[in-house]
């Protein structure tokens, strides 16, 4: 709890073991993934690089996980637990510190490690159910206060429905982790989907939309710009494009029992966007028919909600022109947008603003995430 407010961190990151898949994977696939390179930094599946990190040679690989960053900064702004090899007690003691109560928890190599378009399926699905059941293994150290987000091997929609079902009914995980980039020639909106959708929409689980800037799939901004500018560029833009997938292209209005949540790319996008999908929408803009039956505002505020960060001074703005039943609050810990704000800020920043109404305040850390991810009172 912090100022008086019960909190669920919608956006929080483990940090895998490095050697979760030798011991997770079963035996006839654990040569196919290993690490190599600088620092042992390169994550090799099939002998290809899932991510282009070997570019990044501050960045090294403990026997407790992937390091975000090797810097004395960020081993000091989490000093309990890099100690203790980021495990799920250091991370309790890190929410305690902050004033979360519950946290949904994302991956770090998990955000590259089975995209890639050309990966065997069966491989994808065992790199998937190895890292789920690690996950909730993590979970169960504190059921009610962990909740956990699945992989699914997306490069076959028939694999990823298995794996859904059996990553939500056996192992109780709550989302799915989805790239909002092109991937195997599919945007969000390919019907090939529509499968996973549909299973989705029927076990409650939601659609976690979510990028990370180091992948080797097609990324707005990466084709112009360094890591600096690409990581400005990417977050918000592909969250855009998935968004007008979801809200535009139909997907929302094909299944309205579906939930999506989109994270870690700020909130001050969405008026705008919204505003400008809707403009189209009305006028039938460029010649294009609209593709639904309602505006995409309708569908984004009827099935999804977004992440704010720590001090986002556009949070109040997006209350004003969206409302407050869509916002979250995410701290990204123990990635890049908590280090410095950890632990006062990284809540209090948003429990402590009143610039924002405290009803406001009370839904985006508590009664909004509870909704998107079906956690309980």
């Amino acid at each position: 709890m912090k100022d008086g407010f019960k909190v669920i961190d919608a956006d929080r990151h483990i940090l895998e073991p490095s050697d979760l898949y030798q011991k997770y994977l079963p035996e006839k696939f654990k040569g196919r993934v290993r690490l190599e390179g600088p620092n042992q930094t390169v994550r090799l599946v099939d002998g290809k690089p899932v991510s282009d990190s070997a570019q990044r040679p501050d960045r090294v690989m403990e026997d407790f996980g992937y390091i975000f960053s090797s810097s004395k900064r960020w081993r000091e702004c989490f000093a309990d637990a890099y100690a203790n090899k980021f495990d799920p007690a250091s991370n309790l003691r890190d929410m305690d510190r902050e004033g979360i109560d519950v946290s949904v928890l994302f991956p770090t190599i998990g955000l590259y490690i089975m995209w890639r378009d050309d990966m065997d399926p069966e491989l994808s699905a065992a790199i998937c159910r190895a890292y789920n059941t690690w996950l909730a293994d993590y979970c169960d150290h504190d059921r009610k206060r962990l909740n956990g987000v699945m992989l699914i091997p997306l490069q076959d929609p028939a694999r990823a429905v298995e794996e859904l079902k059996y990553a939500r009914e056996k192992l109780g995980l709550v989302g799915i982790f989805w790239r909002p980039n092109k991937f195997c020639g599919r945007t969000l909106a390919s019907p090939d989907y529509d499968p996973v959708y549909e299973t989705a929409a029927d076990l409650g689980v939601t659609v976690c939309v979510h990028e990370g800037a180091r992948t080797i799939l097609p990324q707005a901004g990466s084709d112009r710009y360094s890591e600096f500018g690409r990581h400005i560029a990417c977050h918000p833009l592909e969250q855009m494009l998935a968004c007008l997938n979801f809200c535009a292209d139909g997907v929302l209005e094909k299944f309205p029992k579906l939930k999506v949540a989109h994270l870690e790319s700020g909130c001050g996008w969405v008026p705008f966007w919204l505003e400008r999908m809707d403009e189209h929408w009305e006028h039938e803009s460029h010649g294009s028919a609209k593709l639904t039956k309602e505006k995409p505002s309708y569908y984004f505020k009827r099935q999804c909600w977004v992440s704010c960060e720590a001090g986002e001074e556009l949070a109040p703005t997006f209350i004003e022109h969206i409302g407050d039943d869509y916002l979250m609050i995410a701290t990204d810990y123990p990635h890049s947008d908590a280090i410095d704000k950890f632990p006062d800020k990284t809540v209090g920043a948003i429990s402590s603003n009143d610039k924002i109404p405290s009803e406001s305040r009370r839904k985006i850390l508590w009664d909004n995430p509870t909704k998107t991810f079906g956690l309980g009172a």
